[in-house]
């Protein structure tokens, strides 16, 4: 099952996780969570969304990534 995170989820996460985390934090989440890849390069909110889209991209199962994301 390879459910996608929808646009709209994508933008409000980006926007939520990069207002409580730090470049250090939310790189470090995103690692714990299972994204794939390297931290990308940007601000906060645009390191957040492109992470959110090469999960959509790369990921199994990108819902329960974002599960993990969001579990605290």
């Amino acid at each position: 099952m390879n459910k996608q995170i929808p646009a709209p989820l994508i933008s409000i996460l980006a926007d939520a996780i990069s207002s409580l985390e730090t470049h250090a934090t939310l790189d470090s989440l995103f690692m714990y969570s299972n994204a794939p890849g390297e931290p990308p390069e940007g601000s906060k909110s645009s390191k957040a969304q492109t992470w959110l889209r090469r999960i959509n991209n790369e990921s199994d199962c990108p819902i329960s990534v974002v599960g993990k994301l969001i579990e605290n």
